[in-house]
């Protein structure tokens, strides 16, 4: 994180969700989806053509449809605060700061099931 304040939005929804070819979580702005959202999601098996196009990692997308593969930098749930870091190349195409707070207006068992999720999708890639 850098030296300068970092910038903060506010999540009233957010989902995980996994099966048996991914994991996945959403924020959004509010509770009925609308506004802006990031999409983590990440494949539990890459092929060939994945790792060849750069692809096998995770995901994130954006209420714009933009999608971005890799460029978390460090992350962290505090509270009812997500922290994260984005690499100036990540944050610049979805269009946010590359110091970002995410205050997490859900339930606590949303939060716990956020960061389980995130640990996962956002670990390296092996």
């Amino acid at each position: 994180m850098s030296a300068s304040s970092p910038s903060t939005i506010t999540a009233h929804l957010v989902s995980v969700w996994r099966d048996e070819s991914l994991v996945g979580a959403a924020l959004t702005e509010r509770d009925d989806s609308s506004g802006w959202n990031l999409v983590f999601e990440r494949a539990l098996n890459f092929t060939d053509a994945d790792r060849a196009a750069g692809q096998d990692t995770y995901c994130i997308t954006n209420e714009a449809g933009v999608a971005v593969y890799g460029g978390v930098s460090g992350w962290a749930i505090a509270g009812t605060e997500l922290t994260l870091a984005l690499d100036v190349k990540t944050g610049g195409e979805l269009g946010l700061p590359s110091d970002l707070i995410i205050a997490l207006a859900c339930p606590q068992a949303s939060i716990k099931d956020l960061g389980t999720a995130l640990a996962e999708i956002l670990a390296p890639t092996k």
